[in-house]
């Protein structure tokens, strides 16, 4: 009787880690139309703004208008941020099989993308902080 037990107690964690697996999926198909949708309005509007970044401000206007919660795409925002690196490998792929790109003016891509990581990080952190905060007083 105990081994029947046993194996139930397994099929509920299976069960539950399809459940968060189809959520987390869900939750990157939303990230995503958000995304396509924000290139689709760019495209149709002729705005000089990229459609991804489009579509993350109207993701950032509908959480400060609390139309979305934060918790509907935790995970697969979670997700997303624990495979990031993963995601830029066909653009470093891209630079190392094209080393002209980087000739004359190699010294001065390096400086951008060194200044831009390094005001990416500072932003990430007053961000994450200002949530924190207002998470905090939330509650």
């Amino acid at each position: 009787m105990r081994n029947i037990h046993l194996i139930h107690a397994s099929s509920v964690r299976t069960f539950l880690r399809v459940i968060a697996s189809i959520r987390t999926a869900l939750q990157i198909a939303a990230l995503t139309a958000l995304s396509l949708g924000g290139s689709a309005l760019s495209a149709r509007l002729h705005l000089s703004v990229p459609g991804p970044v489009l579509g993350m401000a109207i993701l950032l206007v509908a959480l400060q208008l609390r139309i979305v919660r934060a918790e509907w795409l935790d995970a697969g925002a979670g997700f997303l941020f624990r495979h990031m690196l993963l995601l830029f490998v066909p653009s470093a792929v891209g630079a190392v099989e094209h080393p002209e790109l980087f000739g004359a003016e190699g010294a001065r891509v390096l400086a951008v993308v060194a200044a831009s990581t390094v005001l990416v990080m500072i932003a990430t952190g007053l961000v994450v902080e200002w949530a924190i905060r207002r998470r905090r007083e939330e509650t």
